[in-house]
């Protein structure tokens, strides 16, 4: 197994490379080559399989030679040994036909645990190979920064770097940042948005100032953070239906990985008969399946905050798929997108994408009565960006013979104050924890100041 560039670059990496990774060298992301596929027969069989079993049979083929088997067996189910439920990602009914498949019981309660988990013991094993130091960086508006700070905790060749809006991170989720290991974990609050944030990184990536130091990206440029989520796709689809039993799928748009891992499961001969793009009112992907328009917005404040962005990085991936992988195309297409920040792709493939995916939005108030609906009918609390995916995979599901699948990517506890305001949260409500006094935030396309605070803290820590 090899990677390729979507840019189309003369990129040729191996799986370590792309672990130990940021962007490829040309600017564009980490994709393979070819991607394994599986019949209907092997699928099927997989069924009683335990979790770390399945992750193994899916996750090996991308891994290649870069690691022997019995490694990659012993990393893999180390890596949902933190994990608080024996079933790793259960299944809740909600509903005829209707299921959340539960992705929140990680150490952090998101979704966003099973790549991090993952990505740090890959990383710590290939950085012993090479002998190497890394610095792991990222942008986050809460949940994503979480599961990296927790996962990277024990990884002593490694150090942190973390972007986030000044006024996106939630009092709770900033005072567990700011509570972090000053000697290993550098924080940068920026004058803007998560898009910002995402932006700064990005920028950084191609113009990286620290001599000597590896960079990884614990956002999901980072190939990794695709990888992790395509098991969740063949967890469900045996669960539900044997392997054989065509299943749908309303993924809430908290993450572009969860969505083209989806395009990767299908492709790799997973029975999918649908999947529904979920968003709230920020509904840039939406608009982009919808209207063939994707646009960089102001991000509304919504009852679902991870889902307060419009800049969705796997995107690329995606546009590389409906190109042919044709990387010329894609560079035109994102570095047009990148100057003016407006994209538009050919007919062709967007009717192709529109065939691929279906996408809707979801409002506020839609979201309110969704989850005092579910508490009301099943018994089940949801978090709110739970209740965009529910909603819009019932109302816009294309069979009611098939299973339709959301995925819970956020812990219900974690937005115990709004539940409790509907009534449907019955637990305590933690009080908002004193926050300390942050620095002056970075502009927001200050990438040269983004620049010498990483130099001056590389210093320091040397």
């Amino acid at each position: 197994m090899h990677y390729v560039s979507t840019r189309g670059g003369d990129v040729r990496a191996d799986f370590r490379s792309v672990v130990l990774s940021g962007l490829a060298p040309d600017g564009g992301l980490y994709v393979p080559a070819s991607m394994p596929v599986f019949t209907e027969k092997q699928i099927a069989s997989w069924s009683w399989l335990p979790f770390d079993e399945l992750v193994w049979r899916v996750v090996s083929p991308f891994v290649g030679s870069s690691m022997d088997e019995s490694t990659l067996r012993s990393l893999l189910s180390d890596s949902y040994r933190n994990f608080n439920h024996r079933a790793i990602t259960p299944l809740e009914q909600v509903g005829h036909n209707e299921w959340i498949l539960q992705l929140f019981h990680g150490p952090t309660h998101s979704s966003k645990d099973f790549a991090a988990q993952l990505q740090s013991r890959l990383v710590e094993h290939f950085l012993g190979e090479v002998a190497g130091e890394a610095l792991i960086i990222g942008a986050t508006n809460g949940d994503t920064g979480l599961a990296a700070l927790e996962a990277f905790a024990n990884c002593p060749r490694t150090r942190m770097a973390i972007l986030y809006p000044c006024n996106g991170v939630s009092p709770e989720q900033l005072s567990v940042l700011q509570a972090a290991d000053r000697e290993r974990v550098q924080l940068y609050p920026v004058d803007g948005n998560f898009d910002d944030c995402q932006t700064l990184v990005s920028r950084l990536m191609r113009d990286w100032p620290l001599d000597g130091v590896i960079p990884i990206c614990f956002n999901s440029t980072n190939w990794v953070g695709v990888l992790a989520q395509i098991v969740f796709y063949f967890h469900a689809v045996l669960q539900l239906g044997g392997g054989t039993r065509p299943v749908g799928f309303s993924i809430p748009a908290a993450s572009s990985a969860e969505i083209y891992a989806g395009y990767i499961a299908q492709k790799m001969g997973l029975p999918i008969n649908q999947v529904i793009i979920s968003t709230n009112s920020n509904d840039a992907l939406h608009q982009f399946f919808h209207r063939n328009r994707y646009t960089t917005q102001v991000s509304n404040r919504t009852l679902s905050p991870a889902m307060d962005f419009s800049l969705f990085s796997n995107l690329e991936r995606f546009i590389w798929e409906l190109y042919e992988h044709d990387g010329s195309s894609t560079k035109a297409l994102m570095e047009h997108f990148e100057d003016c920040g407006e994209l538009s792709i050919g007919n062709q493939q967007w009717l192709r994408a529109r065939v691929l995916f279906d996408s809707y939005a979801v409002n506020e108030e839609q979201v309110r009565e969704e989850v005092v609906k579910l508490f009301r009918e099943t018994g089940a609390a949801v978090d709110p960006h739970t209740a965009v995916g529910v909603l819009a995979g019932r109302i816009h599901r294309r069979s009611l013979g098939a299973p339709m699948v959301t995925f819970g990517q956020i812990a219900p506890r974690k937005s115990a104050a709004l539940l409790a305001e509907l009534g449907v949260w019955q637990g305590a409500v933690p009080t908002a924890p004193d926050v300390c006094t942050q620095p002056p935030g970075l502009a927001k396309r200050d990438l040269d100041g983004l620049r010498q605070a990483l130099l001056y803290a590389q210093q320091r820590y040397v």
